[in-house]
């Protein structure tokens, strides 16, 4: 008798060691996206500010004061920003726009809502062991994931994850009331009332999808029948707040008609599909998608939040919470991606495959992921929660294969940042560079002067190679076997009476096997010229196998050269920038 009782309970119990196990290597790989997060926003960084970015600087430029009211409220594109705003105020002031507090912000943003998403898996949902390992590893797969590293590596878009994270904090904060107020009198849980309606607030102050969350609130309030003043709470805030928000705004010319958007419900839904759907491609990169694939996956993403949300019941208990916060969160994703599309259909579908908006989309199929687990956890089949930690293992391991590609894009919109900082540095008008960082380089450049008397951004370290230096003040010159490299191109960029040049090649530290950190160029045994590292060159790495990276291009700008003294590229070391190492020299050819 005692064998056959092992005999019944030992499959029972494998199955609770393979869970057991799979969620652990779930909770593992969860980590080891903010570790590989960690490692994009270090190697990627750059204090040049890119395309909005550039916002705090044109205003301080032109004498705004970044922490008015006039300034913090003024309408950006379709938003209002204050909130992110008075981060780029703050960072513009006590960090002289180096990007270092909005990055660090939006950081910890992230990690914020990586607590308060795994806090809500036990407080709302009862989770623990194996199912809490399992959906805190897939939150942070999700909120740490490199397919999104616009919004991990643009100090800009803090504005994208405060968002996220007021919108999840209203709805727990509801929630959290719900339950309080089952349990003793409403008055005393008016905390969780407060937490939910400022965080609503805070969401539309951070992103237009803001506007979605207080009219949602309204709703579940009188579903939930919390009562008159909860509800009337939510929907006065949700006038009042909507009334300001709207009072003076212009609607941006850029954007799509929502009228004209909403005569195309197909392009619509079409568009909303390949929003989520793009989380499932070739690394989500604007350049390397498959259409057919996002539309397919967002499609069938869409069909099963349908069914979960067909399923809304009103929670008898409190261990259903955290399914209705997934559905509540599930139709604010789908309602920003709606509101994205009514702004944005004109542009084709292929917008959607921006890697900004990954932030939001990896979000839905973290709570369709829950929504799973959830309904596997009370289902007959004890092997269901099983099959989906296996299909889950499986997402893991394809988006490692995929890493590769965001990650590559995200260095090679680095390099192009620091590129354009050479220039600016080199006092080199390169537009065509200049442009990479904000589209019209003539701003850009009537706001330098500016920068450099305030040692902003690129300008803030006083102790800067300097053209003109002799190159012997900087570094000491060693022997040019530690590195390798070559002059590739070298084209004239002209800007009135100036000869300048723009230089590229690449560069390898033979004693260090890694490239080069900088670029300087030298006429005379004078510095003329600054350049940048860091391009993609595959081809020259597949020449050279003993490099272990592609990163190895460089492209450097000269002021007012000549074609009388010959040119010396020199590369600098990261960590003993007192060495220089020769490259190459050019000789240019004789002016016509």
């Amino acid at each position: 008798m005692s064998d056959r009782r092992a005999l019944a309970a030992s499959p029972h119990t494998l199955q609770e060691r393979a869970s057991s196990l799979l969620s652990y290597l779930i909770f593992l790989g969860g980590w080891v996206s903010v570790g590989i997060a960690v490692y994009m926003v270090v190697v990627c960084y750059t204090s040049l500010p890119w395309s909005d970015g550039w916002t705090q600087i044109f205003a301080a430029a032109h004498g705004e004061n970044l922490f008015s009211l006039k300034w913090l409220w003024e309408q950006h594109n379709e938003h209002r920003l204050l909130i992110p705003k008075l981060f780029l105020a703050l960072d513009f002031r006590l960090f002289h726009a180096s990007q270092e507090l909005l990055l660090s912000a939006i950081f910890l943003a992230q990690s914020l809502h990586l607590w308060l998403l795994s806090w809500s898996m036990r407080a709302l949902g009862g989770w623990r062991g194996s199912a809490w390992r399992t959906g805190t590893g897939l939150a942070a797969f999700c909120l740490f994931s490199p397919t999104q590293w616009e919004n991990l590596t643009w100090g800009f878009q803090t504005c994208f994850v405060l968002s996220g994270l007021f919108a999840s904090l209203s709805l727990v904060g509801l929630l959290l009331y719900w339950k309080c107020a089952q349990q003793t009198p409403q008055s005393h849980c008016w905390k969780f009332l407060a937490v939910s309606v400022l965080a609503a607030l805070a969401g539309l102050l951070s992103l237009a999808n803001g506007l979605l969350l207080l009219p949602l609130l309204f709703v579940v309030a009188l579903l939930l029948q919390l009562g008159y003043a909860v509800a009337s709470t939510y929907l006065i805030t949700a006038f009042v707040s909507t009334a300001l928000y709207f009072h003076n705004y212009i609607r941006p010319p850029q954007n799509s008609d929502p009228m004209a958007s909403l005569r195309s419900p197909i392009k619509l839904v079409e568009y909303v599909a390949v929003y989520f759907g793009s989380s499932w491609g070739y690394g989500s990169s604007w350049t390397h998608h498959n259409l057919q694939v996002a539309l397919s996956a967002g499609f069938v993403g869409l069909a099963l939040a349908i069914v979960f949300l067909l399923r809304l019941f009103r929670p008898k208990d409190t261990a259903s919470l955290f399914s209705v916060q997934l559905i509540l969160m599930l139709l604010f994703y789908i309602g920003t991606a709606l509101l994205t599309a009514l702004g944005r259909v004109a542009s084709g579908s292929s917008q959607a495959f921006a890697p900004r908006y990954q932030t939001m989309a990896l979000l839905f199929w973290w709570c369709l992921g829950c929504l799973l687990l959830t309904k596997s956890m009370t289902g007959q089949s004890r092997f269901s929660f099983l099959a989906i930690q296996i299909g889950l293992l499986f997402v893991f391991l394809r988006g490692a294969d995929l890493v590769r590609f965001p990650l590559r894009d995200a260095r090679e919109h680095a390099f192009q940042q620091r590129a354009a900082a050479a220039a600016l540095l080199a006092r080199v008008n390169d537009r065509e560079q200049i442009q990479r960082s904000f589209s019209y380089a003539d701003y850009v450049l009537s706001v330098v002067p500016f920068m450099r008397d305030n040692h902003l951004s690129i300008f803030r370290e006083r102790g800067q190679l300097e053209l003109g230096a002799p190159l012997s003040s900087i570094a000491r010159e060693i022997e040019s076997d530690q590195c390798r490299g070559a002059v590739q191109t070298v084209s004239v960029v002209r800007n009135d009476s100036d000869q300048d040049l723009r230089i590229t090649g690449w560069a390898w530290n033979l004693r260090r096997r890694k490239p080069v950190s900088h670029i300087v160029v030298v006429a005379g045994g004078n510095v003329v010229g600054l350049g940048a590292s860091g391009d993609w060159r595959p081809t020259v790495r597949a020449a050279n196998p003993g490099m272990n990276t592609s990163f190895i291009g460089f492209t450097a700008f000269a002021k007012n050269v000549t074609p009388i003294t010959p040119i010396d590229i020199y590369a600098l070391g990261s960590k003993e920038p007192e060495q220089a190492c020769y490259i190459a020299t050019v000789h240019l050819p004789a002016s016509r």
